[in-house]
């Protein structure tokens, strides 16, 4: 695929941004979630100079947006939540954002519909980012695995005959718990949380188990990741299918869609910027540069459609299963206090417990 933004525009921004003086416009988001080109594109279109800092994980994202000054953030949807109850957060103006609501992912406009009736009404506070699920990645070439991966859904983490990795997040975690004892991440009570919990510690305690993050995606540089069966994100899953042919991504009938957006803190020193940036990124060229780059399913139905007919991009049907969101039932985290606390409790035991 040709690139969006050629050597010369970003040359461009050097001398654009020389003339910037010290202001900024400070981003903080996940690591390794957007294009640098893209960046530097913005740059130089628009002459402001972007700071990008990083979290690696949406509880210390919490912990610093509380206390800390940022112009624009890129949390997922339960944190969007928790920043915006607890009054972080400006309401976003529409009128300000050029993106149509006919643009939009329709399958991504089915599942906000679906937040807002369950009471969080996403785009008041955020203009959507990337958005997927969490399934499971298996290697293929195991005779048996893929049937036992289908059949067995979540409890395959629990499976002694293979090596697996569970996802180092305590919600991730015990949402695979919850659901491999046919339970709902919807309220649960103390009781399933510590099967879900009994559930982990069982599956953590074997010899052939591990719990890591992103690691996984360095690893699969090789061709080949250490495990049979791994939780990932379908984004992360599109860019390990990518590497290697041996590996193929399942999304059990039971999943979490999660849904990334940007944000505006009520301490933002450059709220005007903050929108030039949400629109920059929302446009055709740069989400399409952007998701060509990163592998996360689009806000934009036409990069979507874009991307899946490109061959460079996904070239067999694993990849496009991945990148679509392949869900069949879905719950959304949610803001909730207690159960945080609670899921938090039982996850450092299950930590500690190998």
């Amino acid at each position: 695929m040709k690139k969006v933004y050629t050597a010369l525009f970003i040359l461009a921004a050097v001398f654009i941004l020389n003339a910037c003086g010290s202001n900024e416009l400070v981003i903080y988001m996940p690591k390794e979630y957007i294009s640098e080109d893209v960046v530097m594109a913005f740059e130089a279109e628009k002459g402001i100079k972007v700071s990008l800092r990083y979290f690696d994980s949406n509880e210390v994202l919490l912990t610093n947006a509380k206390v800390n000054s940022y112009d624009l953030i890129i949390p997922s949807d339960y944190a969007i939540e928790e920043l915006a109850t607890e009054g972080f957060l400006k309401k976003l103006d529409w009128e300000k954002i050029d993106f149509e609501s006919s643009e939009m992912n329709e399958s991504l406009v089915t599942t906000l519909n679906q937040l807002e009736s369950d009471g969080f009404d996403f785009l008041e506070y955020s203009m959507p980012y990337f958005w997927g699920t969490v399934g499971l990645i298996y290697n293929n070439t195991i005779e048996g695995l893929e049937s036992d991966v289908e059949t067995l859904e979540w409890a395959i983490l629990n499976e002694s005959k293979y090596s697996k990795m569970i996802y180092d997040s305590s919600r991730d975690a015990f949402m695979a718990g919850l659901y491999a004892n046919d339970l709902r991440m919807a309220n649960p009570t103390q009781t399933n949380i510590n099967t879900a919990k009994d559930f982990l510690i069982d599956a953590n305690s074997k010899s052939n188990a591990s719990i890591k993050s992103d690691e996984i995606l360095t690893e699969a540089i090789g061709g080949q990741t250490p495990y049979d069966v791994a939780m990932v994100y379908s984004g992360d899953a599109v860019y390990i299918l990518q590497e290697t042919d041996n590996y193929s991504f399942y999304v059990p009938e039971w999943s979490n869609v999660w849904i990334d957006g940007f944000v505006i803190p009520n301490n933002t020193k450059h709220e005007d910027w903050a929108y030039e940036f949400i629109n920059f990124m929302s446009s055709y060229e740069a989400s399409l540069e952007n998701t060509y780059a990163m592998g996360y399913t689009p806000v934009r139905q036409d990069v979507l459609e874009e991307l899946l007919a490109d061959e460079e991009f996904a070239w067999d049907d694993r990849i496009s299963y991945a990148f679509t969101v392949p869900v069949v039932n879905f719950e959304f985290y949610r803001y909730n206090a207690t159960l945080k606390s609670m899921i938090d409790d039982a996850w450092e035991l299950v930590i500690l417990s190998n």
